[in-house]
């Protein structure tokens, strides 16, 4: 009873730290452990251990919801990762109305949605709306080998609908400034067929070098309605003046060359010459093995094809191709499809064990035996 009359005191005045120190003091009066040590749990033997581990993670679920309540995420997560509720903080995270003129209230929801991975999505559209697109492309260009594939791609599509978006309004803004008004309906690829005179004269509405990473994060997206916002930027990127159009990295050293090929390929335009051309790029790079970036630039143009053919819905090719362009210590990376999702899509289980034996993988071969069971 008295444990729970301080408990009460303490949640009335808010005072949820020092609840839940109280748990813990009430879990170990609880289990006949002396109240007065602040043993480690680990120094605690069974079964007692086990009990005691159970009640830490009850209080902290407790102390985190009452900090949530709060409106307290920082200080609710650090209580709510050790008991594995990320679920929990993103349905409370999904409900936020963040009020963007608060900008510590922000910088908090953005730590634990987008830094601490709880919902990379959300907090990244939020970072985006504070931090504007120059950060944005920053930061995702920093947290690229911390976040999941899924989330990844998630954070593209939250970046290539704001520059889409951007790029359109300031080329809004400028016909605005020579008609007296600007239709709000028409998408960008409209906007410079109908108005071409906004794209005449060297002009240009976005930092080209934004243009030049959102096209390489559209890459990364799944929806056909953003290939085609992409298809439109490399449009609107083909009529910059050349020494506006930056090179990216390898097969897309051509930007809007190579990109113009590779959305439209997805959107089902010229696609055999499409895949002729990063064919023909996997072997030109993998021809020149030259220079510090050479093996880098084998692995990028390889792993460029292999997804285009199998975006294409050519897995079997694109399972021959990573085993023919992929140096047997190496793999593609997480953004691009396995040799076993390849094999698994072709129902090429021969290529697919080869592939393997070639590798001296052992363990991929009995992936695939499972897999071609179930």
């Amino acid at each position: 009873a008295a444990f729970q009359q301080a408990a009460q005191t303490l949640a009335a005045a808010g005072e949820w730290h020092r609840l839940f120190d109280l748990r813990l003091l009430q879990a170990r009066y609880e289990l006949g452990l002396d109240v007065g040590r602040r043993d480690a749990i680990d120094d605690v033997e069974e079964p007692v251990r086990t009990r005691l581990e159970a009640a830490y993670l009850h209080a902290c679920r407790e102390v985190g919801e009452l900090l949530l309540d709060a409106g307290r995420y920082r200080e609710a997560w650090m209580y709510l990762r050790p008991a594995g509720d990320k679920q929990l903080v993103r349905e409370r995270l999904s409900r936020a109305a963040p009020d963007l003129g608060d900008d510590d209230a922000l910088d908090e929801l953005i730590e634990i949605a987008l830094f601490e991975a709880v919902d990379p999505e959300r907090g990244y559209a939020w970072l985006l709306q504070r931090q504007g697109t120059c950060n944005g492309i920053t930061t995702l260009d920093s947290l690229q080998s911390q976040l999941s594939p899924g989330d990844l791609r998630a954070c593209a599509a939250i970046l290539v609908r704001h520059v889409y978006g951007e790029l359109r309004g300031n080329l809004r803004g400028h016909l605005a400034r020579l008609k007296g008004e600007a239709p709000a309906t028409l998408s960008l690829g409209e906007l410079m067929r109908d108005f071409p005179e906004l794209t005449e004269q060297g002009s240009y509405h976005l930092d080209p070098s934004h243009l030049v990473s959102a096209l390489r994060y559209a890459r990364l997206v799944q929806e056909p309605r953003l290939w085609s916002m992409a298809d439109e930027m490399v449009e609107y990127g083909r009529r910059l003046p050349d020494d506006l159009q930056y090179p990216d990295v390898a097969p897309f050293e051509k930007t809007y060359v190579a990109n113009s090929l590779y959305f439209g390929a997805l959107l089902g335009r010229n696609v055999e010459e499409a895949i002729d051309f990063f064919a023909s790029r996997t072997r030109r790079i993998g021809a020149g093995g030259e220079g510090p970036d050479s093996g880098r630039d084998d692995l990028e143009a390889a792993a460029a094809y292999v997804d285009l053919l199998s975006r294409l819905g050519r897995p079997g090719a694109a399972l021959q191709a990573y085993a023919e362009l992929t140096p047997v210590d190496r793999e593609l990376g997480p953004l691009t499809p396995s040799l076993l999702d390849l094999a698994r899509a072709s129902g090429d289980w021969d290529a697919y064990a080869d592939a393997c034996r070639r590798r001296n993988d052992l363990v991929a071969l009995i992936a695939g035996a499972v897999s071609r069971q179930g």
